[in-house]
């Protein structure tokens, strides 16, 4: 069972071409979060998973419960809280980049406690964290904690997805991000994650650190630019497909799922899955997440693409027509 760690809530989307002045504003919400997505795009990819959040008592809590039902991720240890379920607005600007406003101060997915972590050690696979819940407590010290006690036990995965409109302090992320690498296998992080992060440093150079404290793999993503990949002993960098871009909301997440789908493969294939991460392998993981990240693209909101439909993406990009 591999578990993803963090947020749950709705994202409520603003409609193109209301006028600013408009009395109705006739909002279409989507469920997701970032950890959310990436639990249903790893099943939809064929893993077992399961999501470790808060999840409100209320009705729009029943209704993330029952989505995650529908998409046959285990609700197992989900901790239902007497607490509201977040709302993530989102507008997008005139080229389709989404600006975000958050409303999830005492939400259920922010109270996430040591006591709610209630699975045995052995039956996980992996543990993915990463997005808001790494910033907002209790559940930030509630997800330290278990990195630190799965460190070296199974595959820790780690994507900051840097939402500054909820937790604004970017010294807070800096610390927090420092305290968590140490545990982590695996980090994706985009490009203005970094910029957010790290201003005026060099992308290479931050990934260079993370890399000497133990990261085995790391990825950055930079949107329609294409992606790098590096491990201990290589560095690869890809184009993105170009596809008709709707919107590029859960693009992320998409990336991340394929990645961690590719390695949980890789994992129960090879003896030695770090040293399998030559050249060659990272092309090949890094250019199904691509590719897998521009079929979201194509289409409304987190709606991240089933086994069979990155199969055709592939077939539809091969990597030797985008070297």
């Amino acid at each position: 069972m591999f578990v993803v760690c963090g947020e749950a809530l709705f994202d409520v989307f603003v409609p193109e071409g209301v006028s600013q002045s408009a009395f109705a504003v006739p909002f279409a919400a989507r469920a997701g979060g970032s950890p959310f997505n990436v639990a249903i795009g790893l099943r939809r990819l064929g893993q077992t998973v399961a999501l470790l959040t808060g999840v409100s008592t209320d009705f729009l809590g029943d209704r993330l419960m029952a989505v995650l039902q529908a998409e046959q991720v285990s609700t197992d240890f989900i901790a239902r809280k007497a607490a509201p379920t977040t709302l993530g607005f989102i507008q997008k600007n005139a080229v389709g980049v989404p600006n975000y406003a958050f409303y999830g101060e005492g939400a259920a997915d922010r109270l996430l406690a040591p006591a709610d972590i209630a699975f045995d050690d052995t039956e996980v696979t992996g543990i993915h964290m990463g997005s808001y819940s790494l910033v907002v407590a209790p559940t930030a010290d509630t997800l330290l904690a278990l990195a630190r006690r799965q460190a070296g036990k199974c595959l820790l995965s780690l994507d900051p997805n840097i939402r500054l409109t909820v937790e604004p302090d970017v010294h807070q992320w800096r610390e927090r991000i420092t305290q968590l690498l140490p545990f982590m296998d695996v980090v994706k992080v985009s490009d203005e994650d970094l910029a957010a992060l790290y201003p005026g440093i060099a992308p290479e150079s931050i990934i260079a650190d993370w890399l000497a404290v133990g990261v085995k793999l790391a990825a950055l993503t930079r949107g329609s630019e294409g992606a790098s990949l590096w491990s201990q002993q290589a560095q690869v960098t890809l184009p993105t497909p170009r596809v008709n871009v709707v919107d590029t909301v859960g693009a992320g997440d998409t990336f991340q799922a394929s990645l961690l789908d590719s390695l949980l493969d890789l994992q129960a294939n090879t003896a030695d899955w770090v040293a399998a991460l030559t050249a060659s392998t990272l092309q090949r993981i890094g250019h199904k997440a691509a590719c897998a990240a521009a079929i979201t693209c194509s289409r409304q909101g987190a709606d991240l693409p089933s086994a069979k439909e990155v199969e055709l993406a592939l077939a539809d990009y091969p990597e030797e027509l985008l070297v």
